[in-house]
């Protein structure tokens, strides 16, 4: 049999998306104008009639290569959220940014923590480096974060904290977030996944789940 100095490659599991809408209408006996899908984090409004006519300008230099540093782009989203270019990372998609986090901090044998109903690419994509995952319970499918830092050792390197979570929607709150990071170790990244930030209209409340500790 083959064998490999990455035998963790051999055990990955194959990430199986969400039903496009489509296979979900057909599945489930319904018309596709009846599904508002939210699982995949697409936008059930349809394109911006702006980013309709960046796209056909777009097409118009097709014959060229792309700005592959994303310049222009990564200068608008920089004033927009109040950061220097520097700060900006482009990915096509989360996905890509996290595999981007695993390739910069996790080596075999490292431990990731995440909460046990979250985004099930972090697991995959420390599994793919080797790392090992920590999944801590979620009381209410709600991180927590209490029982995060507790989980906590020397070989940490990352914990990923999806807010609002993908797939319970579920949030914790700033004041549970600041006293969360005033106790993180400094050899610890924390990766907070804002993916569905858009579907939240009012600030996180909820004393009951994110209760604060000294």
């Amino acid at each position: 049999m083959w064998k490999t100095a990455h035998e963790h490659i051999l055990k990955l599991t194959v990430y199986e998306p969400g039903k496009p809408v489509e296979e979900l209408a057909r599945d489930l006996g319904l018309r596709e104008e009846e599904i508002i899908k939210l699982a995949s984090n697409e936008n059930p409004l349809g394109p911006s009639p702006k980013a309709l006519k960046a796209m056909h300008l777009a097409l118009e230099r097709s014959h060229f290569y792309p700005d592959g540093g994303g310049y222009e782009l990564r200068g608008a989203i920089a004033e927009r959220l109040g950061f220097s270019r520097e700060n900006i990372v482009l990915g096509n998609g989360s996905n890509e940014i996290i595999e981007f986090i695993g390739h910069t901090f996790l080596r075999p044998g490292d431990e990731v923590i995440v909460a046990l109903h979250s985004f099930a690419v972090y697991k995959l994509m420390a599994q793919l480096f080797g790392a090992i995952t920590i999944e801590v319970p979620d009381p209410r499918y709600t991180a927590d974060l209490e029982a995060m830092l507790s989980s906590i050792t020397p070989k940490t390197r990352v914990v990923f904290i999806a807010n609002p979570n993908n797939p319970t929607g579920t949030m914790v709150d700033q004041n549970a977030i600041d006293l969360f990071m005033k106790h993180v170790p400094d050899h610890v990244l924390v990766v907070f996944d804002e993916a569905y930030h858009e579907f939240v209209d009012t600030p996180p409340r909820c004393p009951s789940l994110c209760p604060a500790w000294p």
